[in-house]
């Protein structure tokens, strides 16, 4: 993982990214992990519209029980009387960042009941300085093991979810996942019969040793194709360094020829994490476009 004087990436510093921005986004991509809104450089002070303020919007932290361990989220649904389909949105970060947050409330002005994990929070006393110390020493945190754990948090909040009386209970949920979120929606459907379809965003289809535990490997895209079965909807950015177009290429045509459904979207231009408006990379064009085919591709499978 890049660290400290470690971060010498040259794309980074040829946009004038200072290292410490550079750092959160390479973390992200690879482990997962970013440090946060508070530690990056805002692109735009506020989100792209009032979402996260709507007041037909019922939104706000939650917590729920994964096994013994207690698991926190932000649930967003629509404030008028009804029962709706579910998605659950992960994401790669520490903690849950705006833009997550925003994505359940976007969901839910579009008539979904929506929650995204806030990831580590089963582990209150955390923090990113003991993570990022973790991935030079014993790498549990890119372990398999781990990243198990965390698809046992990704069902407990699908379970919660479902069991909302506002929730169509009987059916199946989406799953929107963004950058390691992705992997991990996407590993949780080969597990899971409650996921019904899947959007990723910038979700890498391969990861170098370096960011792997070598003596308990978690698997990638590629590893896990033949087990994927659910529709799946996929946005990349056509610039982006840690997504490179070949591999993602090759996961598509791999779904395609055991006839797993996909529709794979890249933008010219864009950059990795090109939705995270807290982020040098975010792109508006782009992740409006990416957003609103989302809602079309979620609204079509739950018809």
């Amino acid at each position: 993982m890049c660290v400290g004087d470690e971060c010498k990436d040259k794309e980074a510093r040829d946009e004038g990214i200072n290292r410490r921005s550079f750092l959160a986004g390479a973390t992200a991509v690879v482990v997962g992990v970013g440090l946060g809104a508070d530690s990056i450089a805002r692109q735009t002070p506020h989100p792209p519209s009032n979402a996260l303020n709507d007041q037909n919007v019922v939104q706000g932290m939650v917590s729920f029980k994964s096994g013994t361990a207690t698991v926190q989220g932000y649930q967003a649904r629509p404030k008028a009387a009804g029962m709706y389909p579910a998605v659950v949105v992960m994401h790669g970060d520490f903690g849950i960042p705006d833009i997550n947050r925003y994505t359940a409330a976007v969901l839910a002005q579009n008539e979904f009941a929506s929650l995204a994990i806030k990831r580590f929070s089963r582990y209150p006393e955390l923090t990113i300085q003991d993570i990022n110390k973790s991935d030079r020493t014993d790498r549990h945190y890119l372990s398999k093991a781990f990243n198990e754990e965390e698809l046992q948090d990704a069902q407990a909040a699908i379970d919660y979810l479902k069991g909302q009386p506002f929730v169509k209970r009987r059916k199946r949920v989406g799953v929107v996942g963004f950058c390691g979120g992705g992997l991990q929606a996407l590993w949780l459907a080969t597990k899971s019969k409650d996921i019904k379809a899947i959007v990723t965003l910038y979700t890498p289809a391969g990861n170098s040793e370096q960011f792997q535990d070598p003596h308990d490997p978690k698997p990638t895209l590629l590893d896990m194709v033949k087990q994927i079965k659910v529709p799946i909807q996929a946005h990349f950015g056509a610039a982006d360094a840690f997504t490179p177009v070949e591999d993602v290429k090759k996961f598509e045509q791999a779904l395609r020829a055991q006839g797993t459904p996909i529709e794979t979207f890249f933008y010219e231009g864009a950059k990795h994490a090109f939705c995270n408006y807290e982020r040098p990379n975010y792109d508006a064009p782009a992740c409006t476009l990416a957003l609103r085919r989302t809602l079309e591709f979620l609204k079509a499978q739950f018809r």
